[in-house]
């Protein structure tokens, strides 16, 4: 029993970190797509470099994170219940 305990507790670490790394990722490409945004008249380049840094931390957080991390984990959980 406490080696299931400890599978379940490992899992549920890793989906957690999964969790959270998705969600700072895309919160960080939010805040730099609007960053850049408000930047566009002012500054070109710098618009231009912080809008493909979000666009790159928004691909991280909900493709690589998001959608090949912790949605085939949902999915098996939901398939064993």
């Amino acid at each position: 029993m406490p080696k299931l305990a400890s599978d379940l507790s490992g899992e549920a670490a890793e989906f957690l970190f999964d969790l959270f790394v998705a969600v700072l990722f895309t919160a960080a490409g939010l805040e730099a797509e609007l960053y850049g945004l408000q930047t566009f008249d002012g500054n070109t380049a710098l618009a231009l470099w912080t809008s493909y840094m979000g666009a790159i931390a928004l691909y991280a957080g909900l493709v690589v994170f998001g959608g090949e991390r912790l949605l085939p984990r949902l999915r098996s959980v939901d398939a064993s219940q």
